[in-house]
């Protein structure tokens, strides 16, 4: 009877220590899984950090074209001034004393005057089109930086994921350490006391 009693205390510490083996195996493969999803949308918040920071700085572009714009507005502002200052046109004396002077004619600035207003707008028209290209520009970076701050998101909320699966691990490692003992000391007792 003692042999059947050992064996059957034996067996029952056997299928203790296989479950036990069993469910920390389970814990150990999620914690495991939770830290490559952590490692998967670590590498994604990288790639899209990289993204972003690739979209070029279009400030000098922009620069360029406002020195340009600038430019043009002063010329159209100098030809309006020699316009305003066209001297005006000799009249001879209707009495008809002394000579008439033969009038003098300025030059005509209308031609200038039309060339530098579609300079200007010709300007305006690059400044708009490096504009439109920046809010494209800046469009795109908004959309990286979302699209980064999801992903960290994501990878915290998997890190602490992993986390949680490791500490659920470390707990049931500890309970299946005294479940052991505390089946080895009973089995030990039992074989002692029937000595």
């Amino acid at each position: 009877m003692i042999s059947r009693y050992a064996a059957l205390g034996l067996g029952a510490i056997l299928l203790v220590l296989v479950s036990l083996a069993g469910v920390d195996s389970c814990r150990r493969h999620q914690g495991a899984s939770s830290e490559t999803q952590a490692a998967i949308h670590q590498g994604e918040a990288n790639a899209h950090a990289q993204a972003a920071q690739s979209i070029p700085d279009h400030s000098q572009a922009l620069a360029e074209a406002q020195a340009g714009v600038d430019r043009a507005r002063a010329e159209v502002a100098r030809l309006r001034k020699l316009l305003a200052a066209k001297p005006s046109v000799a009249v001879p004396d209707p009495a008809g004393e002394g000579p008439a002077l033969p009038p003098v004619v300025p030059p005509d600035l209308r031609d200038s005057t039309i060339a530098a207003l579609e300079s200007l707008v010709t300007e305006q028209d690059a400044q708009i089109g490096s504009l439109k290209w920046a809010l494209s520009d800046e469009q795109k970076r908004s959309t990286e930086q979302r699209l980064r701050a999801e992903a960290l998101e994501r990878s915290i909320m998997a890190q602490q994921a992993a986390t949680e699966a490791w500490k659920k691990a470390v707990t049931a490692s500890r309970w299946r350490g005294r479940a052991e003992g505390f089946v080895a000391g009973v089995a030990l007792g039992y074989l002692e006391g029937k000595r």
